[in-house]
């Protein structure tokens, strides 16, 4: 097997199924950034959509960081039904509207993607559409702003042999 280092080229995922259900615990410290909201720039007869978040990028790259941190080199990524439960920390500003939860920007919707894009990005999911449960909450920092999730395998529901039809 040959390793790249610090190329920022996407490695292809390997897949693997498994009638085994598997969860991820992956936590990253940083400042927490979302996506979604672009600017387009024209430039000649082409449109060009860029990120409005400057953090997006730095933020991206650590939780891919932490979810590769966390698999590990043999790591397999998820590829069934995910649910990803857990919480983004938040630097609390000095003033706020509301000093006991995070009830303003950036929204917790726009923060799920950043993330969701970063683990598939990762290999630690294979793809964010995987997802098909939330469980996240934004809090304010106590010390270190950044994510703290557990990614784990939805396992089937159990269908009746007969269903009597």
């Amino acid at each position: 097997m040959t390793r790249i280092a610090m190329i920022d080229v996407p490695a292809p995922c390997q897949f693997i199924n498994s009638n085994q259900r598997r969860s991820l615990h992956v936590v990253a410290h940083g400042d927490p950034a979302a996506q979604g909201s672009k600017k387009a720039f024209v430039r000649g007869s082409k449109v060009n959509m860029v990120e409005m978040s400057k953090k997006l990028p730095g933020w991206r790259a650590t939780v891919k960081a932490a979810a590769k941190h966390a698999a590990g080199p043999d790591w397999k990524p998820l590829d069934g039904p995910l649910t990803i439960r857990g919480e983004i920390r938040l630097h609390k500003p000095r003033t706020t509207k509301y000093p006991d939860h995070p009830a303003g920007p950036p929204d917790l919707d726009k923060l799920q993607r950043a993330i969701g894009d970063a683990l598939t990005q990762s290999c630690a999911i294979a793809d964010d559409a995987r997802i098909v449960h939330w469980d996240i909450r934004k809090v304010w920092a106590e010390n270190i702003p950044g994510m703290d999730i557990e990614i784990a395998e939805i396992g089937q529901p159990e269908r009746p042999k007969n269903p009597g039809i």
